[in-house]
């Protein structure tokens, strides 16, 4: 006789042959083990329903009952594998879209799903920070003059020296072009501005070097406190003026 021919299946043989189809799982949990016996359970429970209005109730023997069992027990986990793989290819391509590809940095988007975060901390915390807006000068005749490829090696200088010179919570991105952006976080007014001036005068000292040359690093730093009750937009625009009032003073000093 087939498995799936109906044969009416005691009680007592169901129950033996749910715990010897929960026998072959012994590292489950107790609560995954009771999980499975009432799934189980529920669904032995509605093969005695018709399936069709023609057909007779249905049954099984405790062979083919363990058989279903391990099959769909192994069923949900291969779901589960491809639940977890989709989330980190998800996530993956989350980063994608917030990283600046050259620098390895966070890109504008990045920067201000971050910025969004400090400004919420700060109205917890009562702590704010200092944004700084740096603009490269002199960008465009390094690559006139050297070449595209010299100029995404100053880009990717630029970014090494901001970040290796700010703490580990503090953010910095790539605003795009040759702009990048860097939040000096939890820190009070006083100090955080302090420390965005040590950052323009370690950044402006520094040089790259290409093909046996060496080409000063030289940008121009922007920088606005912000703390509880301040918006982005206006922040962004007041470290924006910033960063051009200290380029238009740079180029005077020449």
């Amino acid at each position: 006789m087939s498995p799936f021919d109906s044969v009416q299946t005691r009680p007592m043989t169901m129950a033996r042959g749910l715990d010897r189809g929960l026998s072959a799982f012994p590292g489950a949990a107790p609560q995954q083990t009771n999980s499975l016996h009432n799934l189980a359970r529920s669904v032995v429970g509605g093969l005695g329903n018709p399936v069709a209005p023609d057909l007779g109730p249905v049954s099984m023997n405790a062979d083919t009952y363990v058989f279903l069992l391990q099959d769909t027990i192994m069923r949900l986990r291969e779901a589960e594998a491809k639940i977890t793989e989709q989330k980190e290819r998800i996530e993956h391509l989350e980063t994608l879209s917030m990283t600046d590809e050259l620098t390895g940095l966070l890109n504008r988007r990045g920067f201000v799903e971050a910025f969004h975060r400090e400004l919420a901390m700060a109205r917890r915390t009562g702590m704010g920070g200092v944004l700084v807006i740096i603009d490269l000068d002199g960008f465009k005749g390094v690559n006139d003059s050297h070449g595209h490829l010299c100029g995404d090696w100053y880009l990717r200088q630029a970014a090494r020296i901001l970040k290796d010179n700010v703490r580990a919570n503090d953010i910095v991105a790539r605003f795009g072009g040759d702009e990048f952006a860097v939040l000096l976080t939890h820190t009070d007014q006083a100090q955080g501005m302090a420390r965005a001036e040590m950052l323009s005068s370690i950044f402006n000292a520094q040089s790259c070097q290409w093909q046996m040359q060496s080409l000063p690093m030289r940008a121009s730093f922007g920088m606005q406190a912000f703390g509880v009750g301040d918006q982005e937009e206006d922040l962004i625009r007041r470290a924006d003026a910033g960063m051009y009032r200290a380029k238009r003073k740079a180029k005077a000093a020449r």
